[in-house]
C-alpha cells in the first residue's frame, strides 16, 4: 500500500484554481476510480495516463488505485490534469520522486506526449499565488508561462522526459527565448488631434480619476478620433492587472504575436450589432469564453454609436460598470469573470445627426429624436461620470500647422494626478477616485461647506444620489488635476459642468 500526491491547476472560470492529486494504492482487483466532483474529460484521463505509461515503458501498477482531487467541492474540467495524475502515480509507485513545491499542467498523448492545454497562463498565475515555485509544462505552453515572473518552468517532452527530470537523470530549466515581454502596439497620439482643448480637458480628467465618458457629437466631428487617442493618456499596468489582462487574452486566443505579458491598458471596440452574449460572454459547461466586456478589463471599453447598439446589449452594462465583475449563471454552476474598465460612449445626436445646436439642417421629427436619445437609457447614462458635447474645431484651428499637446504630456500630468489620489488613498484600500464608497465620500473625504451647498443645491433639480456621489468623485480629481488638496466651489462647480448638469450658484 503507498499514498502520495501532486500539485495541478483547473480553471474555475478565467481563474486557475491549485488541485492537490492524491493516489492510493492499495491491495485488491486491478481497478482505477477517479474521485472529487471531475467531469468527463477528467475521467477519461485515467486511460490517457495508463496508456502513456503502456507505451513509454513506464510500469502501471496492477493494483486497486484511487485517485482522489481536492477540494472535493470544487468542479473541475480539463484535460491538462493528466500530466499531474501522471506524476501522482508515479511517486506512488516508486518510480519517480515528486517535490512539493512544483505543479504539473498538460495534456498527455496515448503515446507519452505532453502536448499543450487551454489557459497555461492561468494556471502558471494560479501556480504563483498559491506559494509554488516550480512549473513544468509542454514545450507549446513554455512561452506563454515563462512570463509569469517568480516561476521556475521546466519543459518535459514526453513521459519519459518527464521520469528523468524528477529522478535528477535530466537537466530542469528552459531556453531563454521563452522569457520577454508583449511588443506593445504604437498607440495613436492625441497631437493628431486639431483644436476640441473642451474634449481634451474631458479626456484628462477622465483618465486620472477612472471615469466613464460619453461624447455626443454630429458625424465627423472626432468623436472616435479623440476615443482612440484615450488608451495613450493612462499608466501602465501594474503586475497583477498585467497577468490579469493576459491571461485573458490567452484564454479567447489573442496573446500578443511575440509572447510576454501585456503592460499596456486594452481597448474593446466592439460593433453595434454585437448580441448581449457577445458582450458579456458566454459558458459551455464551466469552459469560458470571455466576451467584450472581460476582453476590456484593465482598459477601455469604447462602444461607438452608442445608441446603435441592441437595448440588452446596452443594459448588460449596468452591473459590470458598478460591480467591475460579469457574473454568469449556468446549470454547471455560478461563473464570476472580470470587466472592470473605463466606459466611453460615442454617439450622434439624431439618426441623421444633425440635432446639434440650432438644428436647422436635421431632417428628423421630434419623436424620432426622443426615441434615438433614450436608447441610451437614464439608469445607464446615471454611470456615467463625464458628458460633452463635441462641436466641430474652427476653420482657424484645422487649418494650424501646430501640432496638438501630446499624448506624453497629458499622460505625464495623468499619472501626476493618479499619484496624488494613491498617496492619498493609502490606507484605504483603493487608488483612484472612481472608487471612493459613498460613505467616505460625505465624512472622510468631503468637500468645502461651499462645494456642498452647491452640491445641495443640483440635487434638488435633476441630479440623481448616485449622480451625486459621482460628481464629487470627478470634483476629486479635477482638484488633483490642479495640484488642490480638497475639492472647494469651483471644483464641484466644474465637475458638474462635465456631467452637463446646470450651475446655480
Amino acid at each position: 500500500m503507498a499514498t502520495a500526491h501532486a500539485w495541478g491547476i483547473v480553471l474555475n472560470g478565467v481563474i486557475g484554481e491549485r488541485v492537490r492529486i492524491e493516489v492510493d494504492i492499495s491491495q485488491g482487483l486491478p481497478s482505477v476510480g477517479v474521485i472529487g466532483l471531475a467531469d468527463t474529460t477528467i475521467g477519461e484521463s485515467r486511460w490517457r495516463v495508463r496508456s502513456a505509461f503502456a507505451n513509454s515503458g513506464a510500469q502501471w501498477p496492477s493494483a486497486r488505485m484511487t485517485i482522489a482531487l481536492s477540494p472535493a467541492d470544487l468542479p473541475k474540467q480539463g484535460s491538462g490534469i493528466d500530466l499531474a495524475i501522471a506524476a501522482a502515480v508515479l511517486a506512488a509507485s516508486g518510480q519517480a520522486p515528486v517535490r512539493d513545491d512544483t505543479a504539473f499542467i498538460g495534456e498527455l498523448g496515448l503515446d507519452g506526449s505532453v502536448r499543450g492545454v487551454r489557459g497555461a497562463i492561468a494556471a502558471a498565475a494560479a501556480t504563483r499565488r498559491s506559494g509554488l515555485t516550480t512549473l513544468m509544462v509542454s514545450r507549446d505552453n513554455a512561452r506563454e508561462v515563462s512570463t509569469i515572473p517568480g516561476l521556475t518552468v521546466v519543459i518535459v517532452r514526453d513521459l519519459l522526459h518527464m521520469i528523468d527530470v524528477l529522478a535528477g537523470r535530466a537537466e530542469p530549466g528552459h531556453p531563454p527565448e521563452f522569457r520577454g515581454e508583449a511588443v506593445a502596439e504604437p498607440e495613436p497620439d492625441l497631437a493628431d488631434v486639431r483644436g476640441h482643448a473642451y474634449a481634451r480637458f474631458a479626456l484628462e480628467v477622465a483618465a486620472a480619476g477612472g471615469h466613464h465618458l460619453s461624447m455626443l457629437g454630429a458625424p465627423g466631428v472626432g468623436k472616435t478620433l479623440l476615443a482612440r487617442r484615450f488608451p495613450g493618456l493612462l499608466p501602465d499596468l501594474g503586475e497583477g492587472e498585467s497577468i490579469d489582462v493576459t491571461t485573458i487574452r490567452s484564454l479567447a486566443g489573442r496573446l500578443p504575436a511575440g509572447g510576454g505579458l501585456v503592460t499596456r491598458p486594452p481597448i474593446a471596440a466592439p460593433h453595434h450589432s454585437a448580441t448581449p452574449p457577445a458582450m458579456t460572454g458566454t459558458a459551455r459547461g464551466r469552459q469560458v469564453t470571455p466576451g467584450v466586456l472581460t476582453m476590456a478589463h484593465g482598459g477601455v471599453l469604447f462602444m461607438d454609436e452608442a445608441p446603435e447598439f441592441s437595448r440588452p446589449a446596452l443594459e448588460a452594462l449596468r452591473e459590470p460598470l458598478e460591480t467591475g465583475t460579469i457574473v454568469i449563471t449556468r446549470s454547471a454552476g455560478v461563473i464570476e469573470l472580470p470587466a472592470r474598465f473605463q466606459l466611453i460612449l460615442a454617439s450622434n445626436p439624431c439618426p441623421c445627426g444633425h440635432a446639434i445646436g440650432r438644428g436647422e439642417l436635421c431632417t428628423c421629427t421630434s419623436l424620432t429624436r426622443r426615441r434615438y436619445a433614450e436608447r441610451l437609457s437614464g439608469p445607464l447614462m446615471d454611470r456615467v461620470d463625464v458628458r460633452v458635447v463635441v462641436t466641430r474645431p474652427t476653420e482657424s484651428e484645422l487649418l494650424s500647422r501646430a501640432a496638438g499637446e501630446s499624448s506624453a504630456s497629458v499622460a505625464a500630468r495623468v499619472a501626476e494626478a493618479r499619484s496624488r489620489a494613491a498617496a492619498r488613498f493609502k490606507d484605504c484600500g483603493w487608488a483612484v477616485n472612481s472608487s471612493i464608497p459613498t460613505r467616505a465620500l460625505r465624512e472622510a473625504f468631503a468637500p468645502t461647506s461651499e462645494a456642498v451647498d452647491l452640491l445641495r443645491a443640483a440635487e434638488q433639480g435633476t441630479l440623481s444620489l448616485r449622480g451625486s456621489d459621482r460628481v464629487l468623485r470627478v470634483a476629486w480629481t479635477i482638484a488633483d488635476c490642479f495640484g488642490a488638496d480638497r475639492p472647494d466651489v469651483d471644483h464641484v462647480s466644474t465637475a458638474l459642468g462635465l456631467r452637463g448638469e446646470p450651475v446655480s450658484r
